[in-house]
C-alpha cells in the first residue's frame, strides 16, 4: 500500500477537534494513514475516520522481566496486515514499520508538544515532518521554560504550521526560523450563497464552545443576562460542556435564566450548523486563562458562524481579530468586558439591518479567506503533496 501522508494526533473523536477530522478525512483522501494515542475518553469517541491506523492505547500490555509494564501497539484498523507475534516489539518499532509499509512521505503531526516525540522517528526514516500548532500548545505550553527550549527542535523539521499571525510571531520570537513557520488559517465549509435572515419577534444568540476558562462561559452568560434585561426578546442556545458546567448551571439558577437559556451539551457538527442557521447572533468571549496561560489559536466555531452569515460578537484575543473585523463582520470588546459585550448585543438586537449587513460581510470574508478549499490547497503545497489540489 502507498499512503503519502501520515497524520499523528494525540486522540481522535473530540467534538472540539473537527479540524483534525478534516485533515485526516479530506486533506488527501485515499492517501492517508493515522497514528493516534487513543480513540476514547470522557470527551472523545464522537467521530472517527475510515483509514488505516494504529492506536497506542488500545494495545496489550506485558510485564517485562524487570517488572516494568510496557505499552505495546495494536493496530485497530488493519493490524499491520499480519498476525500478532508472541513477542511484540516495542511501539516505536511497530510505528516505524507501519510508516515504511505505507510508503509515507510526509507526516503532519497535530499539536507541537505531542509532535516532538515523533520528530526523531521521521528523521531516522527520512520522512518530511511538520508540526501543526493549535491553541494551548502555543500559549499554555510556552509558559514553561522547558517547552520554550524543546520547541527550538522544530528548526530541524520540515516546518511548523500555525493558524494566526499572532501565533506565528510568537514562534518566531521564540527562535524558530521564519521561513519554517507557515501561516495557514483553519478552513470551513462556506455555503455558495449567504444565509438570508429576516427579522423575527425572537432574537436568538448562539454560543458554541467547551466550558473552560479560556472560553469564559460565565462572562458570556453575564453579557447575555445584562442584554436580556433590556431586550426581552432575547434567547440563547449554548452548545458545549466541560469543567465549568456546574458553575454555568449555578449561574443560570441564581439569575433565573433557565427560561431564556437552553444548554444543549456537546453536539456533533451537523447539529451546530443547524443551530447556526436558526440563530441571529454568535457570541464567544475568549480570553487568556489567568492560571494556566491557555489561550485560543483561531476558534473554528467563529469561522463557521461567519460562513453561515452570523454577525459575531467576540473579544480582542489571539487570532480572533484576524477573522472578525470590528464594525465590518461583527463586534469586538476587550477580554473580560461583559458589559461592553452586552452593549453590543443590545445594539444588534435593535438594529436588524446592521445584523444582516455584518453577517453577509462575514460570509464574504469567510468565503475568500477561510474556506476549507483554501486551507487544503495551502496545506498540500507546504507539505509538498500537490496531488489533487486545485
Amino acid at each position: 500500500m502507498s499512503a503519502p501522508l501520515a497524520i499523528f494526533t494525540p486522540h481522535l473523536g473530540a467534538l472540539s477537534e473537527t479540524f483534525i477530522r478534516r485533515h485526516a478525512q479530506d486533506l488527501l483522501p485515499g492517501g492517508t494513514v493515522i497514528v493516534t494515542r487513543t480513540l476514547d475518553g470522557s470527551y472523545l469517541g464522537h467521530w472517527t475516520v475510515e483509514v488505516p491506523m494504529i492506536v497506542l492505547d488500545r494495545i496489550p500490555q506485558r510485564v517485562e522481566p524487570n517488572g516494568l509494564r510496557q505499552h505495546m501497539v495494536w493496530s485497530i484498523a488493519h493490524r499491520l496486515g499480519r498476525q500478532t507475534p508472541n513477542c511484540l516489539p516495542d511501539y516505536l518499532t511497530i510505528v516505524k514499520q507501519f510508516l515504511k509499509d505505507n510508503n509515507v512521505q510526509v507526516i503532519l503531526s497535530e499539536y507541537l508538544d505531542h509532535s516532538l516525540h515523533w520528530l526523531p522517528v521521521a528523521k531516522e526514516l527520512g520522512i518530511r515532518f511538520f508540526g501543526h500548532a493549535h491553541g494551548y500548545d502555543i500559549s499554555e505550553r510556552l509558559c514553561d521554560p522547558k517547552w520554550r527550549i524543546e520547541y527550538l527542535k522544530y528548526n530541524g523539521a520540515g516546518g511548523v504550521i500555525t493558524v494566526s499571525h499572532v501565533s506565528r510571531e510568537r514562534l518566531i520570537k521564540l527562535g524558530l526560523e521564519a521561513a519554517k513557520v507557515h501561516l495557514i488559517p483553519y478552513g470551513v465549509d462556506v455555503p455558495a450563497e449567504p444565509m438570508r435572515r429576516t427579522e423575527q419577534e425572537t432574537v436568538r444568540c448562539l454560543v458554541v464552545g467547551r466550558m473552560v476558562a479560556k472560553k469564559a462561559p460565565i462572562l458570556t452568560l453575564d453579557a447575555f443576562r445584562r442584554a436580556a434585561e433590556v431586550c426581552q426578546c432575547l434567547r440563547l442556545d449554548y452548545v458545549g460542556t466541560g469543567e465549568l458546567l456546574s458553575a454555568v448551571r449555578q449561574f443560570l439558577l441564581a439569575f433565573n435564566m433557565d427560561h431564556r437559556v437552553t444548554l444543549h451539551g456537546g453536539q456533533p457538527s451537523e447539529m451546530v450548523v443547524r443551530l447556526m442557521k436558526q440563530s441571529d447572533i454568535f457570541l464567544q468571549h475568549s480570553m487568556t486563562d489567568q492560571e494556566t496561560g491557555d489561550a485560543e489559536g483561531l476558534p473554528v466555531a467563529i469561522l463557521e458562524a461567519m460562513a453561515e452569515g452570523l454577525p459575531v460578537i467576540s473579544t480582542r484575543h489571539a487570532g480572533i481579530p484576524e477573522a472578525v473585523l470590528d464594525g465590518e463582520t461583527g463586534c469586538l470588546v476587550e477580554e473580560g468586558d461583559s458589559i461592553g459585550m452586552a452593549e453590543r448585543i443590545i445594539h444588534l438586537v435593535r438594529n436588524p439591518g446592521l445584523r444582516f449587513r455584518l453577517g453577509r460581510t462575514g460570509w464574504q470574508r469567510a468565503k475568500v479567506n477561510f474556506s476549507w478549499e483554501k486551507e487544503r490547497s495551502q496545506l498540500l503545497k507546504v507539505l509538498g503533496l500537490n496531488v489533487g489540489s486545485e
